[in-house]
């Protein structure tokens, strides 16, 4: 049924069980796994100290999308692990279409509360635009 499954993560509490049911349904299937960390950039371009800021969170966000992997490896999945700047919704959904995935499994609660109540939830913004169909892990 699912031949291509995204599973997108932030670091958050929930994300030790987003990655246990895209393994688990990733395994079940003989799907291809892939899994992304998406660096938040919605700051004014062109700031060094930006750039500076977004590499830093670059070398953070590698060694924990290492840490996913070794969890996925453990939990008997491989993953394409895709690391993206740019607003989280927008690049998961990007991400789908990259990679013609008809699965999308994302936590329902995310690493940042301020973020969710400026701009709303990123799995609601996914649910609701996607073209593939989408699993929301909740807590």
């Amino acid at each position: 049924m699912f031949r291509k499954i995204l599973v997108a993560v932030d670091g958050s509490p929930i994300t030790g069980k987003v990655l246990a049911a895209a393994a688990d349904l990733a395994r079940h299937y003989d799907a291809e796994l892939h899994c992304i960390y998406v660096i938040e950039t919605g700051w004014s371009d062109g700031d060094t100290t930006r750039e500076l800021v977004i590499r830093e969170l670059e070398d953070e966000s590698e060694d924990m999308l290492a840490g996913f992997e070794k969890e996925l490896t453990r939990m008997g999945a491989r993953a394409v692990l895709h690391l993206k700047r740019g607003h989280p919704g927008e690049t998961i959904l990007a991400a789908v279409n990259e990679t013609s995935s008809d699965l999308v499994v994302i936590g329902s609660v995310g690493k940042s509360q301020i973020s969710r109540m400026l701009s709303g939830s990123v799995s609601t913004f996914v649910v609701t635009h996607s073209p593939a169909a989408t699993l929301v892990i909740k807590p």
